[in-house]
């Protein structure tokens, strides 16, 4: 394999690891950008096999980082069991509560743009090798 196709292999493989990022924090940014921000105590949640992968649908109380609204026995799906009382990040978006982890939607957006990056830094190198 030659340097350049290397390169140009190497970039691809970036693009995808940064469309795949970027994806999977898409949804959160959104639900930041349109939905008021605040927490969910958990009241209970109940393993579901799903269709495609197991999760666990909860119910519990949303509350709003200032305050202003309560809504007791909102129903949201996470990957993985939490103990009840537990408090999660989430976004308030018309009816539907949406988990949101920051932490998840930072390191995404930084693995995104990273991958961006070195896919710009390798096409730019690639500019320069000489033509077999």
């Amino acid at each position: 394999m030659t340097r350049r196709r290397a390169l140009l292999t190497t970039a691809g493989l970036l693009a995808l690891l940064a469309l795949c990022a970027g994806a999977a924090v898409l949804t959160d940014v959104v639900h930041y950008a349109t939905g008021r921000r605040g927490t969910v105590t958990v009241g209970s949640c109940a393993f579901d096999a799903g269709p495609h992968r197991p999760r666990y649908e909860c119910i519990g109380t949303f509350e709003s980082s200032d305050g202003t609204i309560r809504r007791e026995a909102v129903h949201f799906v996470q990957t993985y069991d939490e103990d009840s009382g537990a408090r999660v990040p989430a976004t308030l978006n018309g009816a539907t509560v949406n988990e949101v982890s920051p932490a998840g939607t930072a390191t995404g957006s930084a693995v995104a743009a990273a991958s961006l990056a070195g896919v710009v830094a390798l096409l730019l190198l690639r500019r320069r090798l000489p033509r077999p």
